[in-house]
């Protein structure tokens, strides 16, 4: 319970107590889930790999659910290859566990397999989360696919997802990619979708104006710098107003 109320360290320091030899405890495997839990949140691996070790000297097997908690903890703490040992040993792959892998690849680097192995879910018909996309994006990335990262943003609608704000900035950052090689049409199409999507922030219409700049494309660039800054004094008149307002009315 305080592991899942991000009591992290609370929650490791009760495990601690149940494993005392007057305590005369033996912890159940949803307590070891939790435990393992608190430990991919502090990003503690080494006290992980000792609640491994532990489980193994007094016989405890580890079941899917134990090696998710696992392969989620490892993940996070950039131990790939251990955590795709576990995922490999898996006899029912779901979605807590292909995005616990795909994010591990996705935020340490290694996009070409994150890609592959969300492609494998989708294959096995399996619905990603925002979590997931987190980790696809973060992807498609680092290794530069722009237009594929592209696609599969707007596809979080088509699974009846809203994306977050760390979506959104990963896609920023993908999309100034399409800039730097002069992809204009590509960024330009999905900038504006972007702003459709997120019609109060200013960030795409800004990110598109300094792509136009690069492109030598100066009046559209103009343009748009105008527009932002007619948007943040519209805003700021706005706020202006409702605040004498509610002076006036109190």
């Amino acid at each position: 319970m305080l592991a899942r109320n991000n009591r992290a360290k609370e929650a490791l320091q009760l495990f601690d107590e149940m494993l005392k030899p007057n305590a005369n405890v033996q912890p159940d495997k949803m307590t070891l889930v939790s435990a393992i839990s608190a430990c991919s949140q502090l990003g503690d691996s080494k006290y992980g790999t000792w609640i491994e070790t532990y489980m193994r000297e007094l016989g405890i097997g580890i079941d899917d659910h134990l090696a998710t908690s696992f392969i989620n903890l490892y993940a996070k703490c950039g131990n790939i290859d251990k955590a795709h040992e576990l995922f490999k040993s898996l006899q029912k792959r779901d979605l807590v566990a292909y995005t616990a892998m795909i994010l591990g690849y996705g935020i340490n680097g290694r996009g070409k397999e994150a890609i592959g192995l969300f492609e494998e879910m989708m294959d096995v018909d399996i619905i990603p989360n925002l979590v997931t996309f987190t980790g696809i994006l973060a992807a498609y990335n680092h290794v530069g696919l722009v237009e594929e990262g592209y696609r599969c943003f707007m596809s979080t609608q088509r699974h009846g997802l809203l994306p977050s704000q760390d979506h959104y900035a990963i896609v920023v950052d993908l999309l100034g990619r399409a800039g730097l090689h002069n992809d204009v049409e590509l960024a330009e199409v999905a900038l504006k979708n972007c702003c459709e999507l997120e019609p109060d922030s200013n960030g795409y219409h800004s990110l598109l104006a300094i792509i136009y700049a690069s492109a030598g494309r100066w009046d559209d660039a103009k343009r748009l710098r105008r527009a932002v800054e007619e948007r943040v004094l519209s805003r700021y008149q706005g706020l202006v107003g409702l605040s004498v307002s509610n002076l006036s009315s109190s």
